[in-house]
């Protein structure tokens, strides 16, 4: 009997029923809610990335309507340029109005060329020398070895670190004798850049090419110290430059370089500047140098201190222009010191009318590509909330708190219009169209004619009048969609909602395993007892039948 009554390792086998299939089946039975938990967690979980969707969604709705409702979004200008001789540009805010605008002369760089070479390689020092140079307020010095070529002088030039905006380069100018010149250019336009040579080498003269000012000079002097005036009394220097007038005391015993100071103070805030020079052949003298009409005169009138004119049709290098009739000169040709905001870029004498006038184009667009986004996101709402009849599935914003009022809400601001207006009083007269489908369309027409005919109206439904306390629609929209987002909006606490809903079903379906684990385990126990004894009772019953043939042939036998 202990061979009958051993133990069972497949369930079962002992007792000849599927009794592991029964427990199979049983399994299934305990474990279908533990599914419907996995199934509902499945779609917490989903849900959880559509409010990650609709988040995006949203903070992008909401950058165009901060768009909408932001001052310097209407502050855009276009600008309108008839006529020749100047174009225009205006930044944001710039002033509005038509402006008539006048070009007499632009404003040039200042150009300097040297006697002519042979060949770029030429020697331009026999000794070691020094050249110096003048532009504006700024002088610098090369030092210039012995030897040096004319291409090696330029390449000294441009490469001094105290260069203050001078250009040398050597050019061809395909004479048959001498062909090679170093041309001097400044930087930069315009009379606060102007070069002069103070200082020639022994073998290098220079001229002045473009726009040469007016200019006096003084008599040539051996140095510097040289005394201008020794005649025991003060001589009175009287200068005009143009309709500045300058008296200048000059003191008996001054020297050369103290009578170019004496000038240049008396001189400031005027367009006259009094340089000392030496030129190529060694003499020193001193120039009065002004754009505008020079004269000079002096008491006594000898020995005459600037006994030369030597340039009576000066030029300026500025630019002078006219704007509404008002004259300007500039030393540059991009002018954006008159008119706030707005730059004349000067191009050649001409005339020219320039309107500066208000453009909502960017907020047409900004407009326009928010009803198409609100649009979008509507039809995907429906999508996301809807249920599918046919397979009996719901969609992830099914009965969402956060996209129920959001629809709501967006149809609401959308509605709301400013009654104040006369033509534009609501998105309705935009071109916004509400459909019977829930979406929502813009008429491009009517919305271009209401931009283009009624900007001030426009500009106040969507901006708002601060002044009469109305709200535009950019604003109203934009408090709307705030409610939904940061960790306090409507979005956030749905998800965390979802997030603990999804934890008690973790919860609830651990406990479940748990359960069912447990179950599992007493009922295969139960099985494996039920087996044993089945096995037990077919011993038990092939024992017996054995035991009754045996009882049954004895008494055949008899």
């Amino acid at each position: 009997m202990a061979d009958v009554f051993g133990k069972i390792n497949v369930l079962g086998l002992g007792s000849g029923l599927d009794l592991q299939g029964l427990l199979d089946q049983l399994r299934e039975i305990e474990e279908a809610p533990i599914k419907r938990l996995e199934e509902k967690k499945d779609s917490y979980e989903s849900k959880l990335t559509e409010f990650d969707w609709l988040n995006t969604q949203v903070i992008s709705l909401k950058s165009k309507a901060l768009d909408l409702s932001l001052e310097s979004s209407y502050l855009t200008r276009n600008v309108n340029v008839s006529g020749s001789g100047v174009s225009a540009s205006a930044e944001v805010g710039a002033l509005t109005g038509t402006y008539q605008v006048e070009v007499t002369q632009l404003a040039r760089k200042n150009m300097w060329e040297s006697q002519g070479f042979a060949s770029k390689d030429a020697s331009v020092a026999t000794n070691d020398d020094v050249i110096q140079i003048a532009v504006g307020d700024k002088e610098f010095s090369v030092l210039v070895p012995a030897g040096t070529t004319l291409e090696g002088l330029a390449k000294l030039i441009n490469e001094a670190e105290d260069n203050p905006g001078v250009e040398a380069k050597v050019v061809d100018t395909g004479s048959p004798s001498d062909p090679y010149k170093l041309i001097l250019k400044s930087k930069e336009t315009g009379e606060d850049h102007r070069i002069v040579v103070t200082q020639e080498l022994a073998d290098v003269s220079f001229s002045e090419v473009t726009g040469p000012p007016n200019i006096w000079r003084s008599e040539n002097y051996t140095n510097p110290d040289d005394v201008v005036n020794s005649t025991g009394n003060t001589i009175t220097l009287n200068i005009t430059a143009g309709e500045k007038n300058i008296t200048v005391e000059v003191p008996d015993g001054t020297t050369l370089s103290e009578l170019k100071d004496l000038i240049n103070q008396a001189a400031e805030n005027s367009s006259l500047k009094a340089y000392l020079r030496r030129d190529s052949s060694g003499n020193y003298f001193i120039d009065l140098r002004s754009p505008e009409a020079l004269s000079v005169s002096q008491t006594p009138d000898t020995p005459s201190l600037f006994p030369y004119e030597v340039e009576t049709n000066g030029e300026s290098l500025n630019a002078f222009f006219k704007i509404d009739d008002i004259a300007y000169q500039r030393g540059t040709n991009e002018v954006s010191d008159i008119v706030p905001g707005v730059t004349f870029s000067l191009k050649s004498p001409g005339s020219a009318t320039v309107e500066v006038s208000p453009s909502l184009e960017d907020v047409k667009s900004t407009f326009s590509s928010l009803v198409e986004d609100v649009n979008n996101l509507l039809s995907k709402l429906r999508e996301k909330m809807a249920v599918d009849i046919e397979k009996g599935t719901e969609g992830p914003l099914y009965r969402s708190t956060a996209a129920e009022k959001l629809i709501r809400d967006l149809r609401d601001v959308f509605s709301a219009g400013v009654s104040s207006n006369k033509h534009i009083k609501s998105l309705f007269d935009l071109g916004v169209n509400f459909n019977r489908d829930g979406s929502i369309t813009l008429d491009e027409k009517k919305l271009e004619e209401a931009f283009s005919k009624y900007p001030d109206e426009v500009k106040k439904l969507l901006l708002g009048d601060d002044e009469n306390n109305i709200k535009g629609f950019g604003e109203r929209l934009n408090d709307a969609l705030q409610n939904y987002l940061g960790p306090s909006g409507l979005i956030a606490l749905e998800q965390n909602t979802t997030k603990r809903q999804i934890e008690l079903i973790e919860k609830n379906i651990a406990l479940s395993k748990e359960r069912v684990e447990q179950n599992m385990a007493v009922m295969q126990r139960q099985f494996m007892a039920l087996d044993r004894y089945i096995q037990q009772l077919n011993d038990l019953s092939s024992y017996l039948e054995t035991q009754f043939k045996s009882i049954s042939g004895l008494s055949d036998k008899k």
